[in-house]
């Protein structure tokens, strides 16, 4: 149990507000401080004591609790951060008070790049199927574990992002998945490795107990179970949607089912993909997949598997159907803030008009040159839209506009013209930040917009 120096909390956003609102329920010590004097101010309402952080004051600080998106391993981090390294503060983001607090509760984590609020979901939805086990889901998905309501029977599906797992103490995940690895956040760890560590922090503190869970159908997480054995001490399940051979469990998408063979119990499962509500795509697939190996460690029965499949759906900005108008479909995946999220989207459909653009991440789209077969043009707006339009227009025509709402009307005009059935995506490839708070309100937007068109 945490000892009785003071706790102070950097970042006063929904995990900092959440965990101050926690430990003040509590009476346990702490401090909190955020640059924003209108989150100061909020805070101040709720009686919590707001105070800059200084040395003095962290020489009795047990722990610097940091909002995740705060960068504690940057050249030239926050002032505080620089304080807290320098008196050897331990420096941990909210999930880390799962262990702190002596919380036995039984704990799966999943990781990686793309699909991971997704699969968190199906694991959770799959597992607490006719409440046989009492589980919740929080963390990067959006709710702090500090807003749940728990006892010590409760399974607690965490969606670990690598700015939360970079500051991994000594909190264990009894089952930890790593579903995918591609270039993402590197302008925040400042290297590819950097990422991948963090990333690899899901398994730090597992024994013999625990099992991970590690899809293979990338190089990078290849590498990482080829050398698993070597480094940690967990229970190694390997799965892949590509049939690898050296996997543990594989998924095959066969005309009109999908096929599960697991090695580990001889056992093969048949689901009819008409029955599934969720985007019939590849990374939804592995995503399936991972929540099916979740299931399995836990010894979820095949029948209450099969029967939980009725209750999967999309998740808001993540592929999901929008709706129909004539022979126009609209698809809102705008959460891929990625280049490798949007590839899947795009190999996901045909006769694709895709709307994409933002503030570009390291290395833009360059490499979306060999994977535009689906798509019949394109149409760039934002910071990054001329240079989109510079790469995409070597192989197909693209447009490009200052705003997605001029985007998507010069879009939505040329598809009611094609020939075919058409299908618009928004998958922007980029983040939100140039003229969106957020990639949910900026799929708000194109949900709203598509809804006066429909």
């Amino acid at each position: 149990m945490i000892d009785q120096k003071q706790i102070y909390i950097l970042g006063l956003g929904l995990s900092g507000m959440s965990l101050a609102s926690f430990l003040k329920k509590r009476n346990i010590l702490f401090k909190c401080w955020d640059d924003d004097l209108e989150k100061r101010k909020k805070a101040q309402k709720y009686k919590f004591q707001v105070q800059i952080i200084t040395f003095n004051e962290l020489r009795n600080a047990s722990y610097l609790v940091v909002t995740p998106g705060i960068n504690h391993q940057s050249k030239s981090p926050h002032q505080v951060i620089k304080i807290a390294q320098e008196l050897g503060v331990k420096i941990v983001t909210d999930i880390e008070f799962i262990k702190i607090f002596d919380l036995n509760n039984k704990i799966i984590g999943v990781t990686g790049t793309n699909g991971k609020t997704t699969t968190a979901s199906f694991i959770n939805s799959i597992i607490s199927y006719k409440e046989l086990i009492n589980s919740k889901v929080c963390g990067n998905i959006g709710v702090p574990f500090t807003d749940l309501q728990i006892d010590k029977k409760t399974t607690l599906v965490v969606e670990a992002s690598s700015f939360q797992l970079s500051k991994i103490d000594k909190l264990k995940f009894n089952v930890a998945v790593l579903l995918n690895i591609s270039i993402d956040h590197i302008d925040w760890h400042g290297s590819m490795n950097n990422y991948i560590n963090s990333k690899l922090k899901i398994f730090k503190n597992q024994d013999h107990l625990c099992h991970a869970v590690i899809c293979i159908d990338d190089k990078y997480t290849k590498r990482i179970a080829s050398s698993f054995k070597q480094n940690y001490n967990s229970e190694l399940i390997l799965i892949s949607t590509s049939g690898n051979k050296n996997a543990d469990i594989n998924l095959y998408n066969d005309l009109e089912e999908l096929r599960i063979e697991n090695k580990l119990s001889n056992e093969i499962i048949m689901i009819q993909k008409s029955k599934l509500r969720f985007t019939h795509a590849k990374h939804n697939y592995q995503n399936l997949l991972a929540a099916y190996a979740v299931a399995n460690v836990l010894n979820q029965q095949k029948s209450m598997f099969l029967e939980s499949l009725k209750n999967l759906d999309n998740l808001n900005h993540r592929m999901e159907f929008i709706g129909q108008k004539n022979k126009v479909l609209f698809y809102n995946d705008s959460k891929s803030t990625n280049i490798n999220s949007a590839i899947v989207a795009i190999e996901s459909l045909e006769n694709i008009f895709w709307i994409l653009g933002g503030r570009s991440k390291e290395g833009g789209v360059s490499g979306i040159e060999k994977k535009l077969k689906n798509v019949v043009r394109a149409y760039s707006f934002g910071e990054s839209g001329k240079e989109i339009k510079k790469v995409l227009e070597k192989k197909i025509k693209c447009l490009n506009f200052k705003s997605l709402d001029e985007a998507f009307e010069k879009c939505f005009k040329d598809a009611k013209n094609f020939n075919k059935e058409v299908n618009i995506l928004f998958s922007p490839a980029c983040s939100s930040f140039d003229q969106f708070k957020n990639f949910e309100e900026r799929g708000e937007r194109f949900k709203n917009m598509v809804k006066e068109k429909i």
